[in-house]
C-alpha cells in the first residue's frame, strides 16, 4: 500500500517562516540586552555652600617701658689712694688732709645758756590718762568717796524714774585733767536711760579738781565713781 502524504501536513513548506519568526526573535533578544545595558545613569552633584569666615584682627600695642633709670655709677675713692703710707722711721716733711672742710661757723654750743642740767634722757610729757598717779586726784580735800557724797546732795531724782520704780548704782568713769576740770564722762554700768543721764549731768556740774601727779607734775588719771539712786 503506497502512504501519500498530505501537502497541508507537509512542515518543510513552512521552514521558511520558522526561520524567519526564530530571527526576529533573536534579534529583539539582542535588542533587549542592548538597552537594558545601556540605561542612562543620572548623578546629582549637590553644590555645598560656601561659607565665609570672618577673621577679626588684634590690633598690638606696645607698652612702654617705664622701669626706672639705672642708677648713676659713683666711683668709690680708695682711702690708701690718698695717703701717702711711709715707714716708721720716716719723716714726715707735709700734713695731707683728707678733707677739706670749710667750716664758717663754731659748730660749739654752749648749753649752760639753756639753765638746767642735761641728763641725756629726752623727757616726753605723757598725754594719754592713766589709771593710777602717785598722787591721786583729791576733792575738795577729800578722795572719790567724797565726791560721791557731793553728788547725791546735788542729784535731782529723774520724774519718769520715780513713776517707773527705777533706783540701783551707776557707775560713771571720766577724766580729770592736769588743770583740775572734767572731760570724757560716761557710764560704764548703768541702770536705766533716765538715771544714767542724771548721773553724767551732775558729774559735769562738778567743780574743779586737784590734778593727780607724778614726780612733782600733773597728768591726767581715770577715776571711777559710784552715784547711788534710791527712792524714799
Amino acid at each position: 500500500m503506497e502512504l501519500k502524504k498530505s501537502p497541508k501536513a507537509d512542515l518543510e513548506n513552512k521552514r521558511s517562516y520558522f526561520l524567519e519568526i526564530g530571527i526576529i526573535i533573536a534579534l529583539a533578544a539582542c535588542i533587549a540586552m542592548f538597552s537594558w545595558s545601556q540605561k542612562e545613569r543620572v548623578i546629582e552633584v549637590v553644590e555645598q555652600p560656601v561659607v565665609a569666615v570672618e577673621t577679626e584682627m588684634t590690633e598690638v600695642t606696645v607698652q612702654e617701658d617705664k622701669r626706672p633709670p639705672a642708677p648713676m655709677k659713683t666711683q668709690a675713692v680708695v682711702l690708701s689712694d690718698l695717703l701717702n703710707v711711709v715707714k716708721n722711721d720716716a719723716k714726715i716733711e707735709q700734713t695731707i688732709n683728707i678733707l677739706d672742710l670749710d667750716v664758717t661757723q663754731d659748730l660749739a654750743v654752749d648749753v649752760t645758756k639753756f639753765g638746767g642740767t642735761y641728763t641725756g634722757e629726752e623727757e616726753i610729757e605723757e598725754d594719754v590718762p592713766v589709771l593710777i598717779a602717785e598722787e591721786m586726784p583729791s576733792f575738795q580735800g577729800g578722795d572719790v568717796n567724797t565726791f560721791a557724797r557731793w553728788c547725791g546732795k546735788n542729784l535731782v531724782y529723774p520724774a519718769v524714774a520715780q513713776d517707773n520704780g527705777s533706783q540701783g548704782k551707776v557707775t560713771v568713769q571720766f577724766v580729770v585733767e592736769r588743770d583740775g576740770s572734767i572731760t570724757q564722762v560716761k557710764i560704764l554700768r548703768g541702770v536705766d536711760k533716765y538715771l544714767d543721764e542724771e548721773a553724767i549731768r551732775v558729774v559735769k556740774s562738778s567743780p574743779r579738781w586737784k590734778p593727780g601727779t607724778n614726780r612733782g607734775k600733773p597728768v591726767r588719771v581715770y577715776v571711777q565713781v559710784p552715784i547711788n539712786f534710791v527712792l524714799e
